[in-house]
Formats: structure tokens, C-alpha cells, sequence
């Protein structure tokens, strides 16, 4: 009855999305992503075959635009995070499903569930992104969810957004609030303003949700500038949660050869509160080069090692083992990605 049950709603998905075709242009895309990864958390070790080790998980979607007349158009976008490995999906479209009315001259309105504006600076100004041995939120404590399982550090469910339109001379802008709808939900409210121009990205952004007693809050900053010969990183990252915080802070490189480009980068974790004191530091070097295959299809590897101090106990990989109090974590990762 199960596989009755999944059977009807892919038939019911197909029909949905060729009603839309009639319509509108829609696109199929994603990226798989695997690899294998040898790592170590303290005197323990594990050989494990992963997967999303570059720049974005493994993931499948759907999206599309209509064309309404008078520079206005509607969108949807729905993506889910796949497991290649084990040919498994996650549940749902949780990575992002969205509709949206934009114009061009006056932006976007974007229904549903979307990434936060803070999600963004960790993300973009880092050279290995937030995944694989070398992400950025492998020491962000909580991450996606954030301090107190928060449920709204990279993603928030039930909002309504609102994305400054192209043409502003470099300025962008995101806006965001979500309900909190139940027991279950976590309302949010954030912004992001940023200015790109040529090779100068810089933004900043702050977030804020209340699902329960105490109030969560987010605030980054950073920045990436190319230089031609080399681009570099920087990102600063603040959340807290009552009187438990942490701060992260990040500068990274990526270097072209050829090719693929080798990329760096060093960050450092501060995390205080009750039972922690100043003892939830931890430390994270990597190091890895990705090699361009064709403007799909990536070979990349890394190594990354974090020093974990007192009671942090953070770990490079989710194959690794389970983290150990003060002990260090190490991985070393090769795979390969194609985009699609």
C-alpha cells in the first residue's frame, strides 16, 4: 500500500507539472554529488562513501516562469535534497518550494519556504560553501537549525519575502517574515542588503525568530573580492539564544590553476554559556582543489582538520565518528559532481 500510495502521488506530481508545461517554461535541474571520505574524531575512524562535498548538496527540482503580460511574471520553484549513495530521498521539497510574482522594475514577492537572508553570508563568502569537509557551518553550532534547534537558521517555513528588483547599481536586498504557525512553527523576521560591482561582493544581515520562551538572533557580515589571481574570503557570523552564544569567524581563498582552482580557508568558533564558560572554541583549516572536468562535471578533493577545545566537540563530515570533547576531527574527501 505504501509503494500504491507513492506510486499515485508521482503520477499525480507528473500531471501537475505537465498541466504547468502547457503554461509556462519549466526546467528540471539539480546536481549529484558523491564521494568517498576516510575521517577521524578523536581515536576513531570510519571509510565512508558520502555525499555533497562541493559547493551544494545532492539535490533534484523543478522550476519555472509565466509570462502574465505588463512586466509581470510568475514563478515556482520546488527542490529536494537526494541521496545518491543510497538512492534515497528527504522527505518532501525541504530545500526550497516557492511561488513568486516579480517585475522587473519593481523585484520579487515569494511565497513559502525559502532560505533566511543569514543563510546567505555563510554561504556565499566562503570558498567550499556550507558542505564537505571544508564547509563553513561545520563549527556552527546548531547548523541548519541554529542554537536550541531554532528550525530557522538556514531555511524558513511559511514566509513571505521580498528581493529588491536588478538595476539598482549594485545594490541588492532580501526581506523576510515567516508566521509561526503551531506548536511546530518558528516565526522569523531578517533582512540582507549587500552591493556587488565587478569584483567587490559585500553584504550584511540580520535575523531574529521567536519559537519559543527565548528569541534567537543572527547577525553576518563579509565579503569576497577577486582579484584575478586570487579570490578571497572573509565572513563574520553572531547568533544567540538567552545567555548562550556564538561567534565564527572566517577568511578563505581560492586560487585558479588550469583548470580548477585550489581553495583555503581558516575559521575560528567562540561559543559561551551556561556549563560552557569560555571552554566551546574550536578551530578549522582546509584545504582542497577542484578540477573542472566540462562546465557540468567537477573532480574535487579536501582535507580539513578541526581542533575542537574543552567542550566543543565539532566534527568535519556527517560520516564522521561521533564528535569527541576537545578531541580533533580530520577527514580527507574525493569525489565528483555533476550539475544538470
Amino acid at each position: 500500500m505504501r509503494q500504491q500510495h507513492k506510486l499515485l502521488l508521482a503520477l499525480a506530481a507528473a500531471g501537475a507539472l505537465g498541466a504547468a508545461h502547457g503554461q509556462s517554461s519549466v526546467t528540471v535541474f539539480g546536481s549529484i554529488d558523491l564521494n568517498f571520505t576516510y575521517s577521524k574524531a578523536g581515536s576513531a575512524s570510519t571509510r565512508a562513501m558520502d555525499q555533497g562535498g562541493y559547493l551544494l548538496p545532492s539535490r533534484l527540482g523543478f522550476r519555472g516562469a509565466e509570462d502574465l503580460g505588463g512586466g509581470l511574471a510568475a514563478g515556482f520553484w520546488l527542490e529536494n535534497a537526494v541521496l545518491p549513495d543510497t538512492g534515497m530521498t528527504q522527505g518532501g521539497f525541504g530545500r526550497r518550494s516557492t511561488v513568486s510574482l516579480m517585475t522587473k522594475d519593481l523585484g520579487e514577492l515569494r511565497l513559502g519556504r525559502d532560505y533566511t537572508p543569514t543563510f546567505w553570508n555563510v554561504s556565499s563568502f566562503s570558498p567550499f560553501g556550507t558542505v564537505g569537509v571544508g564547509g563553513s557551518s561545520n563549527i556552527i553550532e546548531g547548523w541548519p537549525l541554529g542554537l536550541g534547534r531554532a528550525r530557522t537558521q538556514a531555511r524558513a517555513s511559511n514566509s513571505a519575502g521580498y528581493f529588491l528588483p536588478r538595476g539598482l547599481g549594485g545594490l541588492y536586498g532580501q526581506f523576510m517574515f515567516a508566521a509561526a504557525e503551531g506548536a511546530r512553527g518558528a516565526g522569523y523576521r531578517g533582512g540582507r542588503l549587500g552591493y556587488e560591482s565587478g569584483s567587490l561582493n559585500v553584504a550584511a544581515a540580520y535575523g531574529q525568530s521567536a519559537g519559543g520562551v527565548e528569541t534567537y538572533r543572527t547577525v553576518t557580515a563579509g565579503g569576497s573580492y577577486d582579484f584575478g589571481m586570487v579570490k578571497t574570503y572573509v565572513n563574520y557570523l553572531r547568533h544567540r539564544l538567552g545567555r548562550e552564544r556564538q561567534t565564527n569567524v572566517l577568511i578563505g581563498a581560492s586560487v585558479p590553476v588550469g583548470a580548477g582552482q585550489i581553495r583555503a580557508s581558516l575559521a575560528r568558533s567562540d561559543r559561551s554559556g551556561p556549563g560552557l564558560g569560555t571552554e566551546g572554541n574550536a578551530r578549522q583549516f582546509a584545504i582542497g582543489y577542484a578540477h573542472n572536468l566540462s562546465t557540468r562535471t567537477t573532480l574535487y578533493s579536501a582535507y580539513s582538520r578541526i581542533s575542537n577545545c574543552g567542550n566543543a566537540a565539532y566534527v568535519v563530515a556527517d560520516s564522521s565518528p561521533g564528535g569527541v570533547a576537545g578531541r580533533r576531527s580530520s577527514a580527507v574527501q574525493l569525489g565528483v559532481n555533476h550539475a544538470f
